[in-house]
């Protein structure tokens, strides 16, 4: 038993741990750490204390520094970013180190150094009246999403920021209401689990900017290589951050380490370690998805169907063109990062060392080492995003190779292998224009709803048409299924969605107010929805009241005649 430890105890680290880290890792934002030794028994019984220092769980150990028993902690100054293992090692008056074998023995105390601030970036900022949508992302390897705030205030001015409460399900997107007709400062601060900081500030125009800008505030895609052609289909280069790999043993065709892809994508937090560098759990919000995103707008009077323009425009860019995968077998997603599971189905004695996850863009037919997990998990978190991989939309083939504790795997994946799993990211909503409402001639209480939607991966029937009496709902469905579900009181029926056809005679049912909102929605098969909800009501009663005189009605009792 080893009498002497590091002090697990936050306040000596600095800081207290955060409640967002995992449970044995302490995230410091200094490189400078003091370790206090905690003695257990009578120190004359102690030559020497030694402090071992591992980086990066690779269970390699280095003497950092050794005193006599009369000292209370060590300093240590971390020479990078990373996680490092702590253990203390009493050696006694016979010269016995306690514990032998630190390989076998559980760290005194894990720490997360990181000096990183995260960077914010903001992907989308536009306002609609006196309603602002803007969305960011976070670039840091330990991000603390729970502590992202939202302020703002009247651009110019020193006044007081005035704090928007974030969404529950999103952490990266906000949709909020402003009483300030002019310029409107947006400022969000991101930090990380190391309580690094980042704050950065984005002008949003005032009323009079138009309703139906988009401003896109993500950089351009990268180009593509000088060697790229039409009709070519490029890989992205590997990701430029992980780490090298060791060689490892020929491989060969072998029983012992086989496996293959068991599950799809699963949006939880993992419980694996990646190769080398134990994590913190990914926050539920990474993979971000923020609520549809929606577009009010004025519909202007009846243009001839040749002359029709777009009253409420999408103006997202489209996704670059580029590999493709054989869709009907794909799964389409909408975050960046994910987790996969896998099953080895079978193993040797030596057990598992590493696992391998080999990505393809273009089906098969070339393929690049993606990420390496140590494999003791059943779970690896797969991310996209990363930096080497410039466009992170479109498809992707998933290998996993496992390999033993012996060094032998089976051979990696070569051109012309096919995929266990296929991906396709679709982060971008569709793109959608609503048009002015017409009156059906041949029915008089039917109303002739027009739009014009585009998207990559629309799947079946992607549209879904709601009336309201207010601009913010309760919405009812124009189309309606045959499910009914409760809403509060009453019962109303489930929208019906409807194909991309272009248009939707609705039959206008009896007792509507006059005029009514309409909100036109459009999903794709990632899951992205875009919604046209028009500024003001509309007119749906369009007949016009028509009446005959049939005659005179004598009064009761007879006629009275002089």
């Amino acid at each position: 038993m080893n009498y002497v430890a590091v002090a697990l105890l936050g306040a000596c680290l600095g800081q207290p741990p955060s409640a967002s880290a995992t449970a044995d890792c302490y995230p410091l934002n200094s490189r400078n750490i003091k370790l206090p030794i905690r003695y257990e028994k009578d120190r004359k019984a102690i030559r020497m204390v030694k402090l071992f220092v591992a980086k990066n769980g690779e269970n390699t150990w280095y003497q950092e520094a050794a005193a006599a028993p009369d000292r209370e902690s060590f300093s240590y100054t971390a020479k990078e970013d990373g996680i490092y293992w702590f253990t203390m090692v009493e050696e006694d008056l016979q010269g016995k180190n306690n514990p032998a074998d630190l390989t076998r023995t559980p760290p005194d105390l894990k720490v997360l150094v990181d000096t990183v601030q995260p960077r914010v970036q903001f992907t989308n900022a536009r306002r609609t009246g006196n309603e602002i949508v803007i969305e960011w992302q976070i670039d840091d390897k330990y991000p603390d999403e729970a502590k992202s705030q939202v302020h703002f205030r009247a651009s110019g001015t020193d006044g007081y920021w005035l704090e928007v409460t974030l969404p529950a399900e999103s952490r990266s997107g906000v949709r909020f209401p402003v009483n300030i007709a002019g310029a409107v400062s947006i400022r969000v601060t991101a930090f990380d689990l190391a309580g690094n900081k980042t704050e950065m500030v984005h002008e949003v125009g005032g009323t009079g900017a138009t309703s139906a800008t988009r401003t896109s505030l993500s950089p351009p895609p990268a180009p593509p290589p000088p060697d790229a052609v039409a009709g070519v289909n490029m890989a992205p280069l590997p990701p430029p951050d992980l780490e090298p790999l060791a060689p490892t043993a020929p491989t060969m065709p072998t029983p012992e380490t086989n496996s293959r892809i068991v599950a799809a994508p699963q949006m939880q937090n993992p419980a694996h370690s990646e190769m080398h560098a134990p994590q913190p759990p990914a926050p539920s919000h990474t993979i971000a998805t923020v609520p549809p995103t929606r577009t009010e707008t004025t519909l202007p009077t009846g243009p001839a169907e040749s002359e029709l323009t777009p009253v409420a425009v999408w103006t997202g860019a489209s996704n670059p063109s580029g590999p493709t995968v054989e869709l009907t077998r794909a799964q389409f997603i909408n975050y960046y990062s994910f987790d996969m599971s896998y099953e080895v189905e079978s193993r040797g004695p030596s057990g598992i060392s590493r696992l391998d996850v080999w990505a393809t863009r273009d089906d098969g037919r070339t393929w690049l080492k993606w990420s390496q997990h140590d494999g003791k998990a059943q779970t690896v978190r797969v991310k996209l995003d990363v930096p080497g991989n410039p466009m992170p939309e479109g498809a992707y083939g998933f290998r996993v190779v496992p390999v033993s504790g012996a060094g032998l795997s089976e051979r990696a994946p070569v051109n012309g292998d096919a995929p266990d799993l296929r991906v396709v990211l679709d982060v971008t909503p569709p793109a959608l224009d609503l048009y002015a409402p017409t009156g059906d001639p041949s029915s008089l209480d039917t109303l002739v709803i027009k739009w014009k939607a585009a998207d990559k991966n629309f799947g079946e029937d992607p549209i879904t048409i709601e009336w309201s009496d207010k601009p913010v709902g309760p919405w009812q469905p124009a189309a309606a299924g045959g499910e009914v579900m409760q809403v509060g009181a009453g019962a109303i029926a489930q929208s019906r969605r409807l194909p991309n056809t272009g248009q939707f005679s609705w039959r206008v049912p009896a007792g509507l107010p006059p005029r009514v909102f309409l909100k036109v929605s459009a999903r794709d098969a990632a899951g992205n929805v875009k919604e046209v909800v028009t500024r003001d009501p509309i007119l749906v009663d369009l007949v016009k009241p028509r009446a005959k005189i049939s005659g005179i009605v004598e009064p009761a009792g007879g006629v009275v005649r002089p």
